[in-house]
């Protein structure tokens, strides 16, 4: 069966000598891994299509037989030219990829998480929203596509664990959050949040990540990215 879809690259790693592996997001069959055949050879130019982060129209033949896909055409359906020229945005956009990585099944279909994941990408590129804020919204985004919602309602059960307890009586970062979610960015500004907020927020949706997903607070790349995130 011929798959012709767009997808965001999630990490590639060597495969011996000449070859490559890569794992994408692909909006028409969730996560997918591929194998690039002499891809790290000097005639071979098709190594920069499947560098993280790259957004990638890709066809492959499917074989589900296969662990690893053939790639039998690529091509960059965008490429970003302001987010490489910041670590900040780097950094976190790294850390989305491997939240991303982590979240999905091989073949687990999710188009409104990859439509987010695009979405987030294109904030960062063309400075829309305060990169900490789109981070925040993508966090929802995954509990949301993963199956636990977050729900703001004063009638939602507390929990120590789940940390809901400590927002609370937070009616302001509540609200925060709850645009957040809705996308009401326009209603925030993120520079007038106060710090002790800022810093309930971040932890909340950590700690609602590492509540659900079992394994989230070992991600080599999420704790940098706290550290930026805390760094407020």
């Amino acid at each position: 069966m011929i798959i012709d879809t767009s997808a965001i690259v999630l990490k590639t790693f060597p495969y011996g000598e000449t070859s490559l592996i890569s794992r994408c997001f692909t909006k028409e069959k969730g996560k997918v891994s591929f194998i690039i055949k002499g891809a790290q050879s000097k005639k071979n130019l098709i190594a920069p299509y499947f560098q993280p982060l790259s957004f990638i129209h890709i066809i492959y033949n499917e074989n589900g037989k296969r662990d690893l896909q053939i790639v039998s055409k690529v091509d960059f359906i965008k490429i970003w030219l302001k987010i490489p020229q910041s670590l900040k945005k780097m950094t976190l956009l790294q850390s989305m990829l491997e939240i991303t990585d982590f979240s999905l099944e091989i073949n687990d279909l999710h188009p409104g998480l990859f439509e987010s994941l695009i979405e987030v990408i294109k904030y960062y590129e063309n400075d829309n929203i305060n990169s900490n804020l789109a981070f925040w919204f993508y966090e929802s985004v995954v509990l949301s596509e993963m199956g636990f919602r977050i729900n703001l309602e004063d009638n939602e059960p507390e929990s120590r664990e789940s940390g809901l307890s400590s927002l609370k009586e937070e009616k302001q970062c509540r609200y925060i959050l709850q645009n957040i979610i809705n996308k009401n960015f326009e209603k925030i500004s993120y520079e007038k949040i106060p710090l002790r907020e800022k810093k309930l927020i971040s932890n909340y949706l950590y700690n609602q990540l590492c509540y659900h997903m079992e394994g989230f607070d070992r991600l080599k790349s999420f704790k940098v990215a706290k550290n930026i995130l805390n760094d407020l």
